[in-house]
């Protein structure tokens, strides 16, 4: 016969086994503290301290978008990190890896240039007609 005490155990490893199943598979659906995007505000002020130019030459909504390694880019939501169809092109990232990014256009260069959502940095630029 069973010893009671082991069916308690293994029941008892098995439910905290599936709480932390359940667990893991919700955070993946949620951005951690550390990983919220910065604001478009942010993306536009790093971009104007970075170049040395003016506010009222960039787009004032910037995009947000997923940037491949390659250059390629994506549509995206920066409620859900999801990533949509393609959208564009651009140079590959500066760092070899793939980003979640703000698109600022620059009416006067006619270049859009793309700022990392989680640090900040700029990745990657295009130009576009």
């Amino acid at each position: 016969m069973i010893d009671k005490k082991i069916i308690v155990t293994v029941s008892f490893g098995i439910l905290v086994t599936i709480v932390v199943y359940l667990g893991i598979v919700d955070s993946l659906n949620r951005p951690s503290l550390s990983r919220l995007p910065i604001s478009p505000d942010v993306a536009i002020s790093r971009l104007v301290s970075t170049f040395n130019i003016s506010k009222n030459q960039l787009d004032g909504t910037p995009q947000y978008v997923y940037v491949k390694s390659d250059g390629t880019v994506y549509e995206s939501n920066p409620q859900l990190n999801n990533v949509g169809k393609i959208i564009g092109k651009a140079e590959p990232t500066n760092t070899g890896g793939s980003h979640f990014a703000w698109e600022i256009k620059d009416f006067q260069s006619k270049k859009k240039y793309y700022v990392d959502a989680i640090m900040a940095a700029i990745i990657s630029n295009s130009s576009y007609n």
